[in-house]
């Protein structure tokens, strides 16, 4: 399963489209593929192409992004329905929000072009029910997703967080150790499923992860497991009440067990209690090459529960921003989504999630190319299939994250500090590949920034060390957003790679310079020679 996004997220099931798995009487695909999408983007697209849409012009697009994720085999669609604390609560729910731009003179979502949803609303038609009824025609399961604690700016500022400043933390967001804020959300949830027969909800707990304040989380989380379990009842309650199978609930959250206890999200009691369909460990922006895949899958071993862990389609460097290569983001390929997919699949998961994906095609961060809609969907419909994981090309990218939003720094980066009495360091990189097979080559590659002419360093991998004559090197200059950096390539084999873990160990033996050394953006570039 690739599950993911931010307006919505979609998800392809592999293999046979009968086959479905029965999760404690609730229908779930056995695997899927998913990721996001903003409708609105597309649409904005189509009006700067051919002008202002009617409401006609407007439920047809919105079709036709639907239609267009059946032919790419999408199983699941999950729609973005509600952000805590924008928008309204029950009784005045909306489907979206609307942001007035008056210079412009129109009203967008999310701020982003004329996406002429509105005149689709004020022509009688719902966003959510057109989604609904054109994914159910396509074959395609529809689920709601709400996000727990959005912080995008101007949070603080919404109607609903001035009504109630004694449900906020100190710096203005929203407590759930209050009971009226986890009140609220249980209520936008059973709201949502009166109005609309979709197939069940999925909470982003990664829109912003912080539910409590930091010191009060972990005492705090069985308030959060008491709300699953009346987030289980809206959904048990509501089928009953539709005469159907019961509803899915999946979840969102980090990517590692550590830092989902720290947030006060005890998963494993949420898959003993039997509250969850699914689980997406997912980091806030990027790729994590390195999850922890069989963290969850020891958890729901034995169980009906699946995980499908996270892609997000552009990547980013927290730590030197922009990032050395120049750049504040770029684009994963499909052989980094390949890569990825293979760690997943080795250790357990049961499919992939994506996150963003639509930034493939849009151009609000000058990434995109609008000619990637619909194409770039191709790139996901493969990763379906673990064995076809094997072939082609993968392209493992290990590059820092920052632990913002989250709790737990995962830091994919080495610093020398000739300053100190023991200038190494090391890093975990994670890779499901065998070297020894005689059709995969692969080269190791890093990029190192603060050194001085004299400065010099040993390399090792698993214990054993790469000769410094198996480098080669290249000094990128004068770069117009980054520092300098030298970019170092060795061919890789097994031994010293392995499959799994591996450590990468970096000591300084010679220091010339003053400024500590920083290793990172590290790669791992697997080619298939078939």
């Amino acid at each position: 399963m690739v599950m993911g996004g931010c307006a919505g997220m979609h998800v392809f099931q592999r293999g046979d489209q009968s086959r479905r798995n029965v999760c404690g009487g609730r229908e779930i695909a056995d695997r899927q593929l998913g990721y996001g999408h903003m409708w609105n983007e597309v649409l904005a697209h189509t009006w700067q192409e051919s002008g202002p849409l009617n409401a006609a012009q407007v439920k047809a697009e919105l079709e036709k992004i639907v239609d267009e994720h059946a032919k790419a085999r999408v199983d699941m669609i999950v729609h973005c329905i509600f952000s805590l604390p924008w928008g309204t609560v029950p009784p005045d729910y909306q489907s979206f929000n609307r942001i007035p731009d008056q210079s412009l003179g129109y009203t967008s979502l999310y701020g982003t072009g004329p996406t002429g949803l509105r005149e689709l609303e004020d022509a009688g038609y719902d966003l959510i029910q057109v989604l609904f009824d054109r994914s159910h025609k396509d074959g395609v399961q529809f689920v709601g997703r709400l996000r727990m604690n959005d912080r995008h700016g101007g949070a603080t500022s919404q109607p609903w967080v001035l009504q109630h400043p004694e449900w906020k933390t100190a710096d203005g967001y929203p407590d759930y150790k209050h009971q009226g804020v986890r009140d609220t959300m249980v209520a936008v949830a059973a709201d949502t499923l009166e109005r609309y027969d979709m197939d069940g909800i999925e909470l982003d707990w990664m829109r912003w992860c912080r539910m409590f304040k930091s010191s009060e989380a972990v005492q705090n989380a069985p308030l959060l497991t008491d709300f699953m379990a009346k987030m289980r009842n809206v959904l048990d309650q509501a089928a009953k009440k539709r005469g159907r199978g019961e509803l899915l609930l999946g979840v969102r959250v980090p990517q590692t067990i550590e830092e989902c206890r720290l947030l006060g999200f005890d998963v494993k009691a949420w898959v003993q209690k039997g509250l969850v369909d699914f689980i997406t460990p997912s980091d806030f922006s990027k790729t994590d090459f390195n999850t922890k895949t069989d963290e969850f899958t020891a958890l729901t071993a034995g169980t009906e529960v699946k995980v499908y862990p996270a892609i997000h389609s552009a990547y980013e460097d927290y730590t030197v921003w922009p990032t050395i290569t120049g750049e504040y983001m770029q684009l994963e390929t499909p052989e980094n989504y390949r890569a990825a997919a293979k760690n997943f699949y080795a250790f357990g998961a049961d499919g992939v999630s994506a996150y963003n994906y639509q930034e493939h095609y849009i151009q609000e961060l000058h990434l995109g190319d609008p000619d990637e809609w619909p194409q770039s969907f191709s790139y996901l419909t493969e990763l379906r299939d673990p064995a076809a994981m094997a072939q082609g090309d993968r392209h493992y990218r290990y590059t820092p994250t920052s632990p913002t939003p989250g709790v737990v720094a995962k830091h994919e980066k080495i610093v020398l500090d000739g300053k100190t009495d023991e200038p190494a360091d090391s890093v975990r990189f994670r890779m499901a590949e065998d070297l020894t097979e005689p059709n995969l080559s692969a080269t190791l590659e890093f990029k190192v920034t603060g050194m001085a002419e004299g400065d010099e360093f040993e390399v090792a991998l698993n214990g054993v060390e790469i000769p410094a004559d198996q480098f080669e090197t290249e000094h990128v200059t004068n770069l117009p957003n980054g520092p300098d950096y030298w970019l170092y390539r060795t061919p890789l084999g097994s031994p010293p790679a392995k499959f799994g873990d591996n450590e990468l160990r970096l000591r300084l033996t010679k220091s010339a310079g003053t400024a500590a050394l920083v290793v990172q953006e590290i790669g791992v570039n697997v080619y298939d020679k078939r």
